[in-house]
């Protein structure tokens, strides 16, 4: 009886840190079909935006993990994801594919770099990245983890790559933005040098101050047992 109090117990407490950790979806997007927000909630949130900073939708053609269409960038433009309004949490789950198209001549070595992507997701360091597919010294992902590469994109005469980026970071503020764009002393943008993201998402990790009522039962229930088994220990004793 006592093992199996200290087991409900033991389960209960699990419950709870279950419930304090559990993930809960802000916001994803693949651009299908031209859309900025296809999958919203159930975490609250007031205000959801996006800034084109020059972009557009473009065919994802043969790019690795990517669906029908993605976000393409081949601008000098800032593209930008923003959310205001968060309701309690301790912490943002950002992850998203990056997409290095053509000719990035990385930071230099060559005639015509360098050509840098600069990211910045709230709550993480700001991350200067490039790519070396038009040649010069590189790449430099970052924190990023490489997908695959080959000539995917716009112009078939040079190698694309696509990164994946996953980020965990302690966040209670409510509003959040990431901002994304593209420049260098070498950058040449149009179908020579561009980028795109896909498989964006955004959850939150809510802070939950009193338990869910069936964690509630789940403790009560573990808490009674627990008594019991003590209570029958010590009449045993006497």
């Amino acid at each position: 009886m006592k093992k199996l109090a200290v087991a409900l117990g033991a389960l209960a407490m699990a419950a709870v840190a279950g419930a304090a950790s559990a993930e809960v979806n802000v916001w994803s997007n693949n651009f299908d079909g031209g859309a900025y927000f296809q999958n919203t909630g159930p975490f609250p949130v007031s205000v959801l935006s996006f800034s084109f900073g020059g972009g557009g939708f473009a065919p994802s053609q043969s790019f690795p993990g990517f669906g029908t269409d993605y976000w393409r960038n081949s601008t000098t433009g800032v593209t930008q994801f923003q959310a205001s309004g968060l309701g309690a949490h301790s912490a943002l789950h950002v992850s998203f594919d990056i997409a290095f198209i053509d000719s990035w001549d990385s930071f230099g070595g060559n005639c015509c770099g360098p050509d840098v992507l600069t990211m910045n997701v709230d709550g993480a360091p700001t991350e200067q990245l490039t790519w070396n597919g038009g040649g010069g010294f590189g790449p430099v992902f970052g924190t990023g983890t490489l997908v695959g590469t080959g000539s995917f994109g716009v112009n078939g005469a040079w190698q694309d790559a696509v990164v994946h980026y996953d980020f965990l970071v302690a966040h209670s503020a409510s509003s959040w933005q990431m901002s994304i764009n593209a420049g260098g002393a070498g950058w040449q943008g149009g179908d020579d040098e561009s980028w795109g993201i896909d498989n964006f998402h955004l959850g939150a990790v809510p802070t939950r101050g009193v338990p869910e009522p069936a964690t509630w039962a789940l403790m009560i229930g573990g808490f009674g047992l627990a008594g019991a088994a003590l209570r029958r220990r010590r009449a045993v004793v006497a």
